[in-house]
Order: C-alpha cells, then structure tokens, then sequence
C-alpha cells in the first residue's frame, strides 16, 4: 500500500481546506507559502513554496482530495527539509520574501479513555 503526501498550510488562514479565500488580485502574482506535512515515509517535512496564484485552487484542490503531489509542480521550492523550518530559515524566508511566521499547532495526543473493569457479579 502506497502510504500518500499529507500537506497543508495555514496561508491565507483558512488552512487548506477552502480555495474560496483566494481573490482574484492574488491570481497574477507570485506567492510564497510555508507548506508542512509528511512525506511517503511518514517523516515530518516542510516546504517553503513561491507559485503563481493562479496555481492556488490546483493547488488546495489535490490537498482536499489527499492526492499525492510534489509542491515542485505547482512552483518553484526555495528551501525544503525534514521536520520544522530551522530558525535560520525562517529568518531567511522573513528576511527575503517578507514571510509572517505562523506556526502550525502541534497535533496533541489523544486522551486515554479509563473503562472500570466489571467484578464478579456486576451486569
């Protein structure tokens, strides 16, 4: 079984779940966003992207559908890696491209559910 990409951004504050947040204005320019999610393996990556807004919808649409998918065919990637953006990077990306770092929540572990056991006797 082929394990797919999970990627997902908070660009534009919606995550990745509404191409409805891209106005027409962002559709001739070039946009840089921070995408994150978990490669083939399972691993934790990250990927800073410049696109064409006009790539966007394309773009959210196969995250929606959870389709595989290289950010390098929707623009051109200026720095990738494993786990988070190191604070280098993200100085860089801030630096060059004026990039707002919104740090995506840690998913938090689910809490384990206490069933009391049944004593002899009890229905």
């Amino acid at each position: 079984m082929i394990k797919k990409n999970n990627w997902s951004t908070d660009a534009f504050g919606g995550g990745s779940s509404s191409s409805n947040v891209i106005d027409e204005k962002l559709l001739d320019v070039d946009i840089v966003i921070l995408l994150q999610g978990t490669n083939l393996f399972g691993d934790g990556i990250y990927s800073y992207l410049r696109l064409p807004g006009r790539k966007l919808k394309e773009m959210f649409a196969k995250m929606r559908a959870k389709e595989n998918f290289n950010p390098s065919d929707f623009g051109e990637v200026l720095s990738a890696g494993r786990g988070d953006p190191s604070q280098e990077v993200r100085a860089e990306m801030a630096a060059t491209y004026n990039m707002i770092d919104v740090p995506m929540p840690k998913p938090t572990a689910p809490k384990p559910v206490f069933v009391q056991p049944k004593f002899f006797g009890d229905e």
